[in-house]
């Protein structure tokens, strides 16, 4: 029997380490013009052909996806199914609890995405409560919600089955009746094809390995038992929700009861960036969330967790409302979660410094306050990992190619109209002459201004003061390091190397231009980067995407029991593992397992980031 592309793709991995993928070098110039070409594009056709209203034309019912009940089964005892092979369920058997795992940003480097595939979709955890001692046992989700960005840096079919498919292949390629399902938010990068990869994996009523993936469009409802229910949204390279999803949302809404509750997937942490960057700019708000909200609220039905990933971090904030007496109301409080650990490079957690963010019911009222509870990494850690920017030049080799080009392009315009200087000349003569044919030659000032300019775009946008300041200083500072190194280019060649001033001797001093420009302009960038973001909290995607940071990973996973509590288990790895072997062949196993030394333990494994979150069912 033929094998399938992802068998194979598995099987290269299960045998050669170097078929596994690495981080993404976001800082690699290659890249850094694809993903900008992508999200440009993306973006300017999003505007005009919104794949969502094409999901809407072909949907004539509106899906509800109902986990308030047990499957349905035959009197043999097998489990009935659609004319797609999907579980029916029965009507007049309430399900009593359910698990749900939430993973999301995954599907880059194979060490960090395998590392929580493999822990997470294990029958079972056991993990150490980090307030009281006691031994928690959680276990595998009956549903699993991928929260956005499924596969970096841009989505395509093959990057998909590289990163995404076939990581979660080898971890959970089979499993047995009842199947475990999936459903997936899409993110900014599941975006840039449109969405054609996204729909083609997780919206055509198929597979995803050992899942049964029955969403049907980008945005969905989940019915859970005991009146909770969760929702995804799709809001589309931070578009608004469009008319056809507030339809379906309004249609899931009108069956809900007051008093339910709601888990509210969003790809997008809005309540970090309306908070961060609302003074500066106003499309960061939260008006996706609130336009939400106030619907629900019209049925008497409260969002009660707002989970989102984008930023590759663990971050919690809560709000607990008090009840008449004073007394806190558990039962009604609110927890905001980013969790966007699922396997993509690190976010700090330190660029925030506020330890409460506030939220608004109603203009006239007071501002609701949600007190930080929890980072993963810690803010100490965090604010430590930046100082990894001084080997910028180490983890960014080829980034270099950039501003050895551009310090070329400064010197070249002086370098062609410098006449021999003399074997006894100085360095300091050197400097002295060149800024005389700096002020005689003005494409010196246009290359100067266009370097200036370049790294005045590449600045954090939201603070105007910042970019012009800090901006132009970055943009001098290679200027100089240009005019600089230019100089003791000529120096070496005429004076040290006692090259005759012609074609080769210019051709040597490029060359040394390039070497010095590739690594004194990568050695300025990291510093602007550790600067930026240890001083100001700035630049915090740049900085940490340069470090490739593949530890620090996290997921969620929730019960709701059976007197209808709902308890949120957030589950970290500092470290993920980085050497793997061929596990034993055992029916719906995972194909890889972790090469752990059995007299050394291992830092390598999931623990509790803190201890669970639990919001009481309502009396």
């Amino acid at each position: 029997m033929a094998k399938s592309k992802v068998q194979q793709l598995a099987e290269n991995m299960i045998a050669d380490p170097h078929a596994r993928p690495r981080m993404v070098e976001w800082f690699n110039p290659k890249q850094l013009v694809v993903t900008g070409m992508k999200t440009i594009l993306s973006t300017i056709f999003g505007l005009y052909s919104d794949f969502r209203l094409i999901e809407a034309f072909n949907q004539k019912e509106e899906q509800l996806n109902d986990y308030s009940k047990q499957f349905l089964r035959h009197e043999s005892g097998n489990y009935k199914v659609d004319q797609d092979g999907f579980y029916l369920t029965d009507p007049n058997q309430p399900r009593d609890e359910i698990w749900i795992d939430y993973i999301s940003d995954l599907g880059d480097g194979f060490d960090s995405t395998y590392s929580i595939a493999y822990y997470a979709t294990r029958p079972e955890l056991s993990l150490v409560d980090p307030e009281t001692g006691t031994t928690v046992t959680t276990k595998r989700g009956n549903v699993l919600i991928f929260g956005g960005d499924q596969v970096y840096p841009t989505a395509n079919r093959d990057e998909y089955m590289n990163r995404l498919i076939a990581p979660y292949y080898l971890a959970q390629g089979y499993t047995a009746d009842p199947h475990p399902q999936v459903f997936a938010v899409p993110g900014n990068h599941d975006w840039y094809d449109g969405l054609i990869s996204f729909s083609r994996i997780f919206t055509s009523r198929k597979w995803f390995n050992g899942w049964q993936a029955p969403q049907q469009k980008s945005y969905f409802a989940l019915k859970l038992p005991h009146g909770w229910w969760l929702l995804g949204t799709d809001v589309q390279l931070n578009s608004d929700i469009d008319g056809q999803q507030v339809r379906y949302f309004e249609h899931i809404a009108a069956q809900m009861q007051g008093g339910d509750r709601v888990i509210l997937c969003n790809a997008e942490p809005y309540w970090v960036s309306a908070h961060k960057y609302g003074k500066f700019d106003p499309i960061y708000n939260e008006n996706n969330l609130t336009f939400l909200e106030n619907m629900l609220k019209k049925n008497n039905v409260d969002i009660q967790i707002f989970i989102a990933g984008d930023l590759h971090h663990y971050r919690r904030f809560e709000f607990i409302p008090t009840l008449a007496d004073g007394s806190a109301d558990h039962s009604r409080k609110v927890e905001k979660i980013t969790a966007g650990g699922g396997g993509a490079f690190l976010h700090p957690t330190h660029d925030l410094k506020d330890q409460a963010i506030y939220a608004h019911k109603n203009e006239d009222e007071k501002p609701i306050e949600f007190k930080r509870k929890k980072d993963f990494p810690d803010v100490a850690s965090s604010r430590r990992l930046t100082w990894g920017n001084l080997l910028f030049v180490w983890k960014n080799q080829m980034f270099g190619i950039v501003t050895a080009i551009l310090y070329l392009l400064a010197c070249n315009s002086v370098l062609s109209v410098t006449a021999a200087p003399p074997a006894s000349a100085t360095y300091s003569d050197l400097v002295s002459s060149s800024l005389n044919k700096i002020a005689q030659t003005p494409s010196a000032f246009i290359w100067m201004i266009v370097i200036i300019g370049g790294f005045w775009l590449f600045t954090d946008t939201h603070f105007r003061l910042y970019k012009w300041i800090a901006g132009c200083l970055h943009g001098l500072t290679h200027v100089a390091a240009a005019f600089f190194i230019g100089c003791a280019a000529v120096y070496l060649v005429r004076t040290e190397f006692h090259f005759h001033w012609g074609l080769g001797a210019l051709a040597v001093t490029g060359l040394l231009i390039a070497y010095g420009g590739w690594i004194i302009g990568s050695v300025i960038m990291g510093l602007y980067l550790l600067l930026s973001l240890n001083g100001f909290g700035r630049h915090s995607g740049e900085a940490f995407s340069a470090m490739q940071i593949d530890n620090w990973k996290n997921f969620i996973r929730i019960h709701i029991d059976k007197d209808g509590s709902l308890t949120i288990f957030p589950i970290g790895m500092e470290h993920v593992v980085k050497k793997w072997k061929r596990a034993p062949n055992v029916e719906h196993g995972p194909l890889l397992e972790p090469d752990l030394t059995p007299t050394k333990p291992s830092k390598a494994e999931p623990i509790m980031i803190e201890t669970p979150i639990r919001i009481p069912a309502k009396a």
